[in-house]
């Protein structure tokens, strides 16, 4: 039950939290993705009350939308449970479980508020790089390339005058042995903060051939710090070493 907001490259829990003053702790994350799966099954059982569910955590949603403007604020609904349900709950079929109702509307307007977050993140970003007089900048990072490709790493970097952007993914190939480095373009939106994924460039086994595709797909960042990145040395394990040789892969 992927609500608004969801979808955001990087937006989800373990890039979320370290803004709006208070880390979500990674059991709520979980209690709200096991309520959202649990209320699958509904659908067959007793499909009027999957409709009476669906249509109360729309309104809760609404409600949370008015009240929690962060991540604190959240937490601090969240822990109401299902009594947030109960006050908008007149005349609700019997059977609905207020709980999994509550979490849900939850998980929705935690989505949002990351993907608001990150926005805000990127539009500051964008900002200091125009400030300092730099053509281009990292503008959101997931995880550390140090630790890829064991651990996914994704790093956005965008033109600061336009807002194009890079996506640079590292994970592991299929023996899960070597990283394979991917690259897509973007948008960011100079108003919102909004980014809108665009057309794959390429993925690469080469860390040489990731970096000059990299070089090609940012003109004139020659001088920014995001032109300083390189991939992973050969010797790292996200470069995979001297086994890690081979051309751009078919993404």
């Amino acid at each position: 039950m992927a609500g608004p907001g969801s979808g955001s490259v990087s937006s989800g829990p373990d890039s979320a939290g370290a803004s709006g003053g208070r880390e979500v702790p990674r059991a709520v994350l979980r209690s709200w993705d096991e309520a959202e799966a649990r209320l699958f099954p509904t659908i067959m059982a007793r499909p009027d009350l999957y409709q009476q569910s669906v249509s109360l955590i729309q309104r809760l949603l609404g409600r949370l939308r008015e009240t929690c403007f962060d991540l604190p604020s959240l937490l601090a609904a969240h822990e109401r449970g299902g009594d947030l349900v109960d006050e908008l709950a007149e005349g609700a079929a019997a059977g609905i479980q207020a709980d999994l109702v509550a979490a849900a509307a939850c998980a929705m307007r935690y989505r949002e508020l990351v993907a608001s977050l990150a926005a805000q993140g990127r539009l500051a970003a964008l900002a200091r790089a125009r400030d300092q007089g730099q053509s281009w900048a990292v503008v959101q990072e997931t995880g550390s390339e140090d630790r890829a490709p064991f651990v996914p790493y994704q790093r956005i970097e965008a033109e600061a005058g336009t807002g194009r952007a890079v996506i640079i993914s590292i994970e592991p190939d299929e023996t899960l042995s070597r990283a394979v480095y991917r690259l897509d373009e973007g948008q960011i939106d100079l108003v919102t903060g909004g980014l809108q994924i665009g057309e794959a460039i390429g993925s690469y086994l080469d860390p040489d051939a990731f970096g000059a595709a990299l070089r090609a797909a940012r003109p004139g960042a020659a001088g920014s710090p995001a032109a300083e990145d390189s991939p992973a040395a050969e010797d790292s394990p996200a470069a995979g070493g001297p086994a890690a040789g081979g051309g751009p892969e078919e993404g």
